[in-house]
C-alpha cells in the first residue's frame, strides 16, 4: 500500500497561504481555548479556599462535585465567551 503524504508542513503552510487564511500563535491544546482548564483552575481555586484541607479522597471527591454542581450558569457562559473573544482576535 503507499502512503499518500498531502499533509506534510509545507503542504499545509501552501494551503494557509492560498487559502489567505492566518496561523494562530497558540499552540492547538492551548489551555486559553478550553473552557475546562478555566473550570478546573475554578474549582483547585475554591477547594484550595476551604479550611480545613481535605483529610482523606473522599471528601475531596465530595467537596469536588460540591464546588462542580454550584457553578452557575453565568460561569459557563462568560467562560465559553471568553474563548471565542480570544477565537475573534485573529
Amino acid at each position: 500500500m503507499e502512503s499518500s503524504n498531502r499533509t506534510t508542513p509545507h503542504v499545509t503552510r501552501f494551503g494557509l497561504y492560498w487559502s489567505g487564511s492566518r496561523r494562530m500563535s497558540w499552540p492547538p491544546n492551548s489551555p486559553d481555548l478550553n473552557p475546562m482548564e478555566h473550570i478546573w483552575d475554578l474549582i483547585q481555586r475554591q477547594l484550595r479556599a476551604q479550611t480545613p484541607s481535605c483529610p482523606n479522597i473522599s471528601i475531596l471527591r465530595d467537596r469536588c462535585l460540591d464546588i462542580w454542581y454550584n457553578l452557575s450558569p453565568v460561569m459557563y457562559q462568560k467562560l465559553l465567551a471568553s474563548c471565542l473573544g480570544e477565537l475573534q482576535l485573529f
